[in-house]
């Protein structure tokens, strides 16, 4: 079973009426990246999340339990403390 932590920062668009629409979400070398690379798109999405996460390589499986290295704006209620 190999273990890889994966880096990742997910952003979310507002539409018209104010619907969160998911954009494509971005990899990452390190953690220190991702939350740099997340704090800087704030002012542009409506909601981002930078967060690490466990991932099995060999069962494409990802841990349950991310790591949220930064989160700001709106944002999908599976994010909220």
């Amino acid at each position: 079973m190999a273990i890889e932590t994966i880096h990742i920062v997910l952003t979310w668009s507002a539409d018209k009426r104010g619907k969160l629409r998911a954009e494509t979400p971005m990899k990452f070398n390190t953690a220190a990246e991702a939350k740099s690379r997340a704090e800087r798109a704030e002012s542009r999405f409506a909601g981002v999340v930078a967060l690490s996460q466990g991932y099995d390589v060999d069962t494409e499986q990802a841990d349950e339990n991310p790591v949220v290295l930064f989160r700001a704006g709106r944002t999908p209620a599976e994010f909220d403390d």
